[in-house]
C-alpha cells in the first residue's frame, strides 16, 4: 500500500475493482480529503486498459456538475496513472438497495431528475458513460443528493473514432447494458438513459428488469424480450411514471427519450404531479356538495316516503282485514241459516253432509255445528264428532261484528281468524256455527303490498339520488373553473382569465372574476387604481 502519491498522504484503502484500486488521501496543501484511483499494477502492461483508465482522467477531468464526481488531478506514481477525485462520503446506491431501505416515489423520481441531469450534462459535454448503473452511483450521506461516478468505460465523442463495440468485447454491467451494446451495434447517449430505466425499474418494483442464470440468456433477455409491466409489481406507481420508464427500456433507441433533457422535463412533470397529489391529500378532508346534496335528498326522499308508506299500509291494511272480518261474518250466519232445521231435528247424519260439502268448496282452517248443549255434531275433523267443544287457548277477542263472536287464534302454529254465530229457530238457539279462516293468503297479499311499497321507495330514492348528483356535477364544472383560474392567479399568471358567457349565477361570477384580473394586471404593469374602473374585456362565448 502506498503511502504517499505525490502531494497526496494515503490514509487508507477504500476498495478494488477488475480495472484499479481505489485509496482515501489527504491533500495538506488544502486540508481536504480525496479519493485517488489507481490503475491496478498487472493492468499496465495492457495497452488497451491503460488508455481506457487515461480515457477516463481526461473525460471526467472536463465534467463539473453537482451530480457528477469531480476529478481534481491526473498523474502517474512508478508508470501507473492515477486519478485524483471528490471524496464521496455516502453509500453506493446498490448497497442501498440490497439494504432493504423502502424508497417513496417522490425520492425515486428525484434521484432519476438527478441521474438524467448529470447524463444530460456529459451528452451534452459529448461523453457517453456507457456504464451507467447503481454500484457507480453514491448517495451521500445524510442527503437525498446522488452523483455519478466512475467514467471507466466512457468515451469521448469522436467522429473519426469506431462507432461500434466488438461483439467479443462486452462493456458495462451486463443487467444494466442496452440492446444495442449487447448485440454491439452503435452506442451513443441513449444506452445511457436506457441503463438509467433499468435503475428506475429496479427501484420502483425492487426485482431487475431483466435477469437470468446465464449471460447468454441474459444478454438475449435484454435484446429481445420486454420486462413485466411495472403495474403488475407496483399498482401504485402513477401510469405517467410507468410510461415513462416504458419508454426509457424501449428496444430500439429511435423510440426512447432522445436526451436526458427530454428525461429531465418528463420526470420534473412526474414530480409535480406527486406533489400536487401529496398537497391535496394533506388538505382537510371535505366532502363534495353534489354528495352531500346527494345523501340530503336521498334522507329526505326516504323519510318522506317511509311516512307516507306507513300510512298507506296501515290504512289498507285495516281495509283488508275488514274486508276480511265482514266476509268471514256473512259467511258463518250463512251457514247458520243453511244449518238450522237439522240442528232442530237433530239430523246430525245431513249436518255432516252439509260440513263435508261446505269444506270441499271452500279453504277453512275448520268448521263446526254444535248442539244446544255444545256437543260437536258436525266438523272437517271426524275425531271432534260427539265430543264437547273446548274453546282454543290463546284466543284474542276482537270485536264483535253484528252478533257473530270474532277472534283470533293460532291451529297448528297458523293464524286464523274464527268466526262463531248461534243457530237460532223462532229467535230462540238451538246451537252455533264456529268457522275458521286461514289468514295465510291475506298475511301473503299484505307482505305483496309492502314489497311493493319498498321497490317504490327504492326507485324513487335512486331515481332522486342520480338527479341531484348529476345537477351537483353540472354545478361543480363552474366551481372547478373558478377554482382553477383562482389558482392560475395565485400563481402570477395574472393574464388568465375565464372568458366564458353564461345566462345564469355563474356567468356573473365568472364575469366578475375576469374583472378582477383585469384590474389585477394593470396594476401589475403599473396602470395605476385610476384606471381599476375601466370596463373588462367581454368574455367570450363558449
Amino acid at each position: 500500500m502506498f503511502e504517499t502519491i505525490g502531494r497526496y498522504r494515503i490514509q487508507e484503502k477504500l476498495g478494488q475493482g477488475a480495472m484499479a484500486e481505489v485509496f482515501k488521501a489527504y491533500d495538506p496543501s488544502i486540508d481536504r480529503t480525496l479519493a485517488i484511483k489507481v490503475l491496478r499494477e498487472e493492468r499496465c502492461s495492457d495497452p488497451e486498459y491503460r488508455v481506457r483508465f487515461l480515457r477516463e482522467s481526461k473525460a471526467a477531468g472536463i465534467l463539473s456538475h453537482a451530480n457528477i464526481a469531480t476529478v481534481y488531478d491526473v498523474g502517474e506514481i512508478g508508470e501507473r496513472p492515477y486519478i485524483v477525485m471528490e471524496y464521496l462520503e455516502g453509500d453506493p446506491l446498490d448497497e442501498v438497495m440490497r439494504s432493504g431501505e423502502a424508497f417513496s416515489l417522490k425520492k425515486i423520481v428525484t434521484y432519476g431528475i438527478q441521474l438524467s441531469k448529470a447524463l444530460a450534462y456529459a451528452h451534452q459535454k459529448g461523453i457517453v458513460h456507457r456504464d451507467v448503473k447503481p454500484g457507480n452511483i453514491v448517495r451521500l450521506k445524510n442527503s437525498s443528493t446522488i452523483k455519478v461516478m466512475d467514467f471507466g468505460i466512457a468515451r469521448m465523442e469522436n467522429k473519426d473514432a469506431t462507432q461500434q463495440t466488438q461483439m467479443g468485447e462486452v462493456l458495462g454491467t451486463p443487467q444494466y447494458m442496452s440492446p444495442e451494446q449487447v448485440l454491439g451495434q452503435t452506442v451513443d447517449a441513449r444506452s445511457d438513459l436506457f441503463s438509467l430505466g433499468v435503475i428506475l425499474y429496479q427501484l420502483l418494483t425492487g426485482q431487475k428488469p431483466f435477469d437470468a442464470d446465464t449471460l447468454g440468456t441474459l444478454l438475449f433477455r435484454i435484446a429481445t424480450e420486454s420486462p413485466r409491466p411495472i403495474a403488475e409489481l407496483a399498482p401504485t406507481v402513477p401510469p405517467s411514471l410507468q410510461r415513462l420508464v416504458e419508454k426509457l427500456l424501449a428496444k430500439k433507441p429511435e423510440k426512447r427519450y432522445q436526451s436526458g433533457q427530454e428525461v429531465t422535463d418528463a420526470l420534473i412533470k412526474v414530480l409535480k404531479e406527486l406533489e400536487e397529489s401529496e398537497a391535496t391529500r394533506d388538505l382537510p378532508h371535505i366532502i363534495p356538495l353534489r354528495v352531500k346534496w346527494t345523501v340530503a335528498m336521498a334522507v329526505v326522499v326516504a323519510l318522506a316516503m317511509v311516512v307516507s308508506g306507513s300510512v298507506i299500509y296501515r290504512k289498507q291494511y285495516q281495509l283488508m282485514f275488514g274486508q276480511l272480518v265482514a266476509s268471514g261474518s256473512s259467511l258463518v250466519k250463512f251457514i247458520a241459516v243453511e244449518s238450522a232445521v237439522p240442528v232442530l231435528s237433530e239430523d246430525w247424519v245431513s249436518i255432516e253432509l252439509f260440513v263435508s260439502d261446505v269444506v270441499a268448496r271452500q279453504d277453512f282452517s275448520y268448521l263446526q255445528i254444535l248442539d244446544h248443549r255444545g256437543v260437536v255434531r258436525g266438523s272437517n275433523v271426524p275425531d271432534e264428532l260427539g265430543k264437547p267443544h273446548r274453546t282454543p287457548e290463546g284466543a284474542v277477542r276482537l270485536p264483535d261484528e253484528e252478533d257473530v263472536a270474532v277472534a283470533l287464534h293460532q291451529v297448528s302454529g297458523a293464524k286464523v281468524l274464527s268466526f262463531e254465530a248461534p243457530v237460532t229457530f223462532q229467535n230462540r238457539e238451538i246451537g252455533r256455527v264456529r268457522l275458521g279462516l286461514p289468514q295465510a293468503p291475506f298475511q301473503r297479499v299484505a307482505q305483496s303490498t309492502v314489497w311493493m311499497l319498498v321497490v317504490l321507495m327504492a326507485v324513487t330514492i335512486a331515481a332522486a339520488m342520480a338527479v341531484t348528483y348529476l345537477l351537483g356535477k353540472l354545478l361543480a364544472r363552474p366551481i372547478g373553473v373558478t377554482i382553477s383560474a383562482l389558482g392560475e392567479i395565485a400563481e402570477g399568471n395574472l393574464d388568465h382569465r375565464i372568458g366564458v358567457q353564461r345566462n345564469d349565477e355563474f356567468g356573473r361570477l365568472f364575469l366578475a372574476f375576469d374583472r378582477m384580473a383585469d384590474v389585477l394586471q394593470r396594476k401589475g404593469e403599473g396602470g395605476g387604481e385610476e384606471d381599476s374602473d375601466a370596463p373588462a374585456q367581454p368574455p367570450t362565448p363558449s
